[in-house]
């Protein structure tokens, strides 16, 4: 597979996904895809992104929790 944006190779990998739901970070592991080895975009399969769509909205037990530092930008001098 060619990266969409810059044309580099990609490789497949396992990666971290963070994504908010309901004003909350959400985090799934060992999520497959493709990696581009140039510019480092991740690509995820359709099938994929139904499986991470479907775990976020059934919010099951999570494996672990963890505690996310939040900073704002706008306060920084």
């Amino acid at each position: 597979m060619r990266c969409a944006l810059c044309k580099g190779a990609t490789e497949g990998q396992f990666i971290r996904y963070v994504q908010e739901f309901e004003g909350r970070l959400v985090i799934i592991e060992n999520v497959p895809a493709e990696v581009c080895t140039q510019c480092g975009e991740k690509f995820i399969a359709p099938e994929v992104a139904k499986k991470i769509q479907r775990l976020v909205w059934e919010q099951p037990s999570p494996k672990r929790s963890a505690e996310v530092p939040v900073y704002d930008l706008a306060e920084v001098a």
